[in-house]
């Protein structure tokens, strides 16, 4: 790693503190995932929103993001259009290794760490978190809602637990990882609980329906 790259990233997370850091381990985690097409750079300034969203954080990354380019040199533009904006990372391994080094974890060169974020990813968690999201809030889930819910639930929340429980053994490293995957089971065990509340709100009718017709046959 390079000592001026080290340098920079930690006068810049001592300078800007938490947004900082969530918005360079954003993009670093954007630059880092193998689904996304970077031919045209490590991450652009809408995969980095979209993932902020994910997280519940409504925030403008422009000028960190101005900061981060101008006056660290951490990233450069690489592409620029009416409707997309893409940078890289100058030193991407230093980058990463003096971020993980800051936040007191492993470094990603370790094969496990990787691994497990190959997991992660390929879970694609903010896909399921927002789903979750949208259902929790909905007055009314529509069959095909409750179909993708059973799917998540039998399917995907074992893998997620597992998951889980290997980043806790990392919990400085994979701190926000371990932060979406507990919102999902939090957000799941809510619309389970919910849809148990429905189907005994439904049995408790039908049973008043059919006394209520009882009653009107003996009168």
């Amino acid at each position: 790693m390079s000592e001026i790259t080290r340098a920079q990233v930690f006068d810049f997370l001592r300078q800007y503190g938490d947004k900082g850091l969530l918005v360079l381990r954003t993009a670093l985690d954007i630059a880092l995932d193998p689904n996304i097409d970077h031919r045209l750079g490590d991450f652009s300034y809408k995969h980095l929103v979209i993932r902020l969203r994910a997280m519940g954080i409504n925030y403008n990354p422009s000028n960190l993001l101005r900061i981060m380019e101008r006056e660290y040199t951490l990233i450069e533009k690489t592409y620029s259009s009416s409707n997309q904006k893409w940078w890289r990372f100058i030193d991407l391994d230093g980058v990463r290794n003096a971020l993980n080094e800051y936040i007191g974890g492993t470094s990603f060169s370790d094969p496990r760490l990787r691994i497990l974020l190959i997991k992660y990813r390929s879970l694609e968690p903010s896909r399921i978190l927002s789903f979750l999201k949208r259902i929790s809030t909905k007055p009314v889930l529509s069959s095909i809602d409750k179909k993708v819910f059973r799917e998540i639930v039998f399917k995907e929340l074992d893998l997620i637990a597992e998951i889980l429980e290997k980043m806790m053994e990392y919990e400085d490293v994979f701190e926000k990882e371990i932060s979406v995957l507990n919102e999902i089971i939090m957000l799941a065990e809510r619309v389970a609980a919910r849809l148990e509340g429905e189907r005994q709100a439904e049995r408790h009718g039908l049973g008043m329906t059919v006394e209520e017709h009882r009653m009107r046959e003996t009168i």
